[in-house]
């Protein structure tokens, strides 16, 4: 069953789950996302989901973290059961940064929306459940860390019109996942319900960010996704 659960430094949020359930993500996540190209204004955001595909095809390869979790088989099951068996499941888990999972998780609803308008609900589909459950993860995670006030809120946020996403600027959500690792652990969490707000609601910050790009596409010819933000992630990162 796939988890989302803080990092320790509250840098992140960490993705859990057995092999199956990271197959079957990356499965449904590529199902309903457009082809590349199909829907322009939504091109750098599916990019950014795409990115969190990328960590779970190569937790799937063995290329991430792994733990050992409590699968409830005690010695009186196993008894009774008469076999043989572990009492610890392998499960995958990669961190992605606090706010690209935010940002991931409400641009699915995008996806989601858009998929099941093509498809007309002709048929009974699996693909926008198994992401849906994905994206219960992260709110359930949210319910743990935010006060009710807070959550309910952000909840209210993320459930907003899913065409906010069309022409996102998407290197604001760099500039806040840098800005949010500059911080310590206490920070960050008490900051996260504010950072949610200023995704969703794109104010004056990332307005002054677009008009940015914007002009910086205009001098240089080139396209707006094509604008980098003139700082690097670190290295290291003490998730």
């Amino acid at each position: 069953m796939l988890k989302a659960v803080n990092t320790t430094n509250m840098a992140g949020i960490r993705t859990i789950g057995d092999f199956n359930d990271f197959e079957q993500l990356y499965e449904a996540i590529h199902q309903i996302l457009p082809e590349e190209g199909e829907d322009m204004e939504v091109e750098d955001s599916r990019l950014r989901v795409l990115g969190f595909c990328y960590d779970l095809r190569h937790a799937l390869m063995g290329d991430r973290d792994y733990e050992y979790v409590d699968n409830s088989l005690n010695d009186d099951i196993i008894q009774q059961l008469g076999i043989v068996g572990p009492k610890k499941n392998l499960y995958l888990s990669f961190p992605t940064y606090y706010l690209e999972m935010i940002f991931v998780t409400f641009a699915l609803n995008y996806f989601i929306s858009e998929y099941e308008a093509r498809r007309k609900k002709t048929t009974w589909d699996s693909y926008p459940g198994i992401v849906r459950n994905f994206q219960n993860s992260v709110l359930a995670c949210l319910k743990e860390t935010l006060t009710p006030k807070k959550f309910v809120n952000s909840i209210r946020l993320l459930n907003s019109n899913p065409s906010i996403l069309k022409n996102y600027m998407t290197q604001y959500i760099d500039l806040l996942n840098l800005r949010f690792l500059e911080w310590d652990p206490i920070k960050r969490e008490q900051n996260i319900s504010i950072l949610i707000k200023r995704i969703i609601e794109k104010r004056t910050e990332y307005q002054q960010i677009e008009r940015k790009i914007m002009q910086a596409a205009y001098k240089y010819q080139c396209l707006p996704s094509e604008i980098e933000l003139n700082e690097e992630y670190p290295e290291h990162i003490d998730w």
